[in-house]
Formats: C-alpha cells, structure tokens, sequence
C-alpha cells in the first residue's frame, strides 16, 4: 500500500525527492571532498617539509662550567658527535645527518667565475638517505671534495663582466638585450665534477680584505629536488662538504667563533622509519638535551582546518535534509487527510494503531531511499564540474590539481542518511493517521 501511494502520487513524491537528493549528494561530495583533500594535502606535506624529518639544534640554554663566574668547560645541550652515535642507535630512526653550517660564502673556479653558496659539512655518505640522487659523480668520500647541488651549477659568472652588464644596465635600463645577456648568464649551467673550486670569505667590516681557502675537488652533482620547480631548484645553492674539510674551511677563512668547540655542530637532520614514529624519537631526543624541531605541527593545522571545511559542508548538507524533511513532514500529512477513509476501513477490519503508523513510516522510508538513489547520481553527475573546477584553479601546482574521487564508504552513508530523515519526517504524520477515529469517518462517508 506505501509503494502504491509514491506510484500515484507522483508530484508529492519528486518534490519530497528533489530536497532528499540534494541533501543526500551534498553528504555524499563533503564527505569524499574532505578525505581527497586531506589525502592530497598529506602529500603535498610530505614532499615540501618531510613529514618524517625531525631537525636537532643545540640547547643553548644549558651549561655547565667549572665555577661560578669561570667560563664553561663541557656543554650539556651541545651537540657533539658522541650525541649523533647516540641518535644513530634509537628505534626507528634509519639515517643521521650531522650539519656544520658555515657561512654563504663565494665559490670560485679556476677561470675566475663565481657565485654565492651556502657552504655545509655533513657526512656525505648520509646525503642519499635523506633523498639526495646523484645526477653525476658521487659523494663517498673522505678528504678536500665536495658535493654540489642542482642549483650550485648555475649562475656562475665572471664578476668584470657582471658589473660591465649591471653598468650598461643602469646608463639604459629598458634595454631588452642586455637584460636577456644578464639572464642568459644566470641561467647557464655548469658542470662542476672534477673541477676544483675555492672558497672566498668578504671581510665586511673592513673592504678589500678578503681569504680565500684552498682548492676543493667537487665530486658529485645532485639531481633537482622532484618536489621544487626550475626556478627555486635554480636559486637553492648549496656545496656539502666533508666535516674534517668543513672545520679546515672555518680556520682558513676565520669563520671559528669565540668560544666555540671545534667539535660542535649547528645542527642534524634525523630520517625517521614512519611519520608516526617522530613523536617518539623527538622525545627520545630531549633527553639527551637537544631542542627538536618537525612539521607534525603542519598536518594537525592541516586536520584542523579541514575538519573544520568538512563540518561546514556537512552543516549545509544537514540544513538541506531539514528542508526534505519538512516537505515530507506536510506532504504525509495532507497525505493524512487525504486516505482518512483508507485509514478508518482499516480499523474497522481489525487493523492496530501499528500496522497504520508502519504503513506511513514505511512510506516515508521508501521516499529517504528514493532520495539518496538519486542523490548519489547527482555526487557522481557533479563529480566532473567540481574536478574541472579544481583542475582550473590549481593549474600552477606542481603536483598537478587536487582530483575528487567518491569514497566508497560514503555512498551508503549518503543513503542510510536519506532513509533515516524520511523515516524521522514520517513518524509525527504516522502517529496522526493512527490517532484517526474510524466511526467518524464511517459516518462521513
């Protein structure tokens, strides 16, 4: 009997459907919009700031010294080699990298071209741990070598002809040619493996005096980075060294601090086993009174604010189905009014206040069905648009734009939601239909 009255009443029941659907899809889209968004975004964290990357520093805020008043002799938050060994031998953690920052210095080739670097001792052999390829050369070994990096084989220039260039650029700035030289220049790469490089240390404080270390055989080339485009891969300079090779560097060129020991490093990074593992390892690592820095704070905002996107789309979804539901609420119940003789033949052939209240809310349910059926043909319809969408505002990603895929697990959420705001909408209209006086009915007919 509830079939037979969705069949015939065919406006009352798309007009109930038309709210269900929407309803239904907007679930169905928020739902598998949040998880696509949240899966791409955690890709997009892990290849910019290596989720399972844990980077160490030193405690400067605890010393220990001989005496009151009398300089320290051995620094409890230092971070020392000894540390390192220490760290090597945690669970889960897979590699090491020791880090002696030295200032950006001024790499020069054997023909006089140059360019600004930023200088690092580490142990090379560490480097393909962390990611690193080899594009040339490599990186194993002891001694006066380095590594370069992608973009440590660009922009080198001869300083004469750089200046001649800026000058010609200042008397005519709008020359398009000159500018296109200068570009031309920076953009050059050179292949560095085998050629001997120096390193040159501007003395600010006091112009013209400048050392300059001794030669560095360059060894290997990095590949670029898969996570960086052109032109920041080009920008980002940096020559590994050996430690031993590091440390000679800073006597050479006077880089020592006062009062710093030679076996100290600026910092380390750590390749943990699984993102799910940092916590645990950075707590491991406090304790030998090193501060720990990782981007686990990046993926709990991300969390946060998508949970956040993902309630407000279900609130819209939700206010949708509320709206279905009031249409269905005044849909049974002139539906009500309408069938009161149905509704008293019933009872008088023996029918309980059971059998007609099922009857509604069966109605009702089949209508939820109905609705989320449909709904799930709108998400899947919809799906193309809101892909097109995407792919249009997110043309400049270099991961290529975010795609919305439906999640299994939300199609029969979006149905199990639409029968249960029918199921709800009906039972006020089946309560009503039951509480019908039959006698009275009869007597009207």
């Amino acid at each position: 009997m509830a079939w037979g009255q969705i069949i015939r009443r065919k406006m009352v029941t798309l007009l109930c459907m038309i709210g269900l659907s929407i309803g239904s899809a907007a679930m169905v889209i928020a739902l598998s919009v949040g998880q696509s968004v949240q899966t791409y975004s955690e890709k997009t964290l892990n290849d910019n700031y290596k989720m399972d990357e844990i980077t160490i520093s030193p405690n400067e805020g605890i010393r220990t010294g001989k005496g009151k008043g009398e300089p320290s002799s051995f620094e409890r938050g230092a971070l020392t080699i000894e540390k390192i060994q220490i760290i090597q031998r945690i669970p889960h953690v897979i590699a090491v990298s020791p880090m002696l920052t030295l200032d950006s210095l001024e790499m020069v080739l054997p023909d006089g071209r140059s360019s600004y670097v930023e200088v690092t001792g580490t142990d090379l052999k560490t480097l393909e741990g962390f990611g690193y390829k080899y594009a040339q050369g490599r990186g194993g070994e002891d001694g006066r070598v380095a590594v370069a990096s992608y973009g440590a084989t660009f922009g080198l220039i001869d300083p004469k002809l750089t200046q001649k260039l800026v000058d010609q650029l200042v008397a005519d700035p709008y020359n398009d040619e000159l500018m296109q030289q200068y570009m031309d220049m920076s953009s050059k790469q050179e292949q560095l493996v085998q050629q001997r490089v120096q390193f040159k240390n501007d003395n600010y404080t006091e112009p013209g005096k400048t050392k300059l270390s001794g030669s560095v055989t360059v060894t290997g080339e990095l590949t670029k980075p898969i996570n960086m485009d052109e032109m920041n891969a080009q920008s980002e300079k940096k020559v590994y060294l050996p430690l031993d090779t590091a440390r000679a560097l800073q006597d050479e060129l006077g880089l020592q601090r006062e009062g710093s020991s030679v076996q100290q490093l600026n910092s380390a990074l750590v390749k943990v086993e699984d993102k799910r593992y940092v916590a645990q390892v950075e707590e491991q690592i406090k304790k030998l009174t090193l501060n720990t820095q990782s981007n686990l704070f990046q993926e709990e905002a991300m969390a946060a604010q998508l949970s956040m996107y993902q309630k407000a789309a279900i609130g819209i979804g939700g206010f949708i189905m509320l709206l279905a539901s009031l249409s269905i609420i005044v849909a049974m119940i002139m539906s009500t009014h309408q069938r009161r003789r149905q509704i008293g033949v019933m009872k008088v052939l023996g029918a309980n206040l059971w059998q007609i209240r099922i009857m509604f809310i069966t109605e009702a349910g089949m209508l939820g069905l109905i609705g989320g059926l449909a709904g799930l043909g709108i998400a899947f319809g919809a799906l193309d648009g809101v892909n097109s969408l995407l792919a249009s505002q997110m043309t400049t990603q270099l991961d290529g734009p975010m795609t919305v895929v439906i999640q299994q697990s939300a199609l029969p959420l979006g149905i199990v939601f639409a029968v249960l705001v029918g199921v709800l909408s009906g039972i006020y209209p089946a309560i009503s239909a039951s509480r019908t006086n039959a006698l009275s009915v009869i007597k009207s007919m």
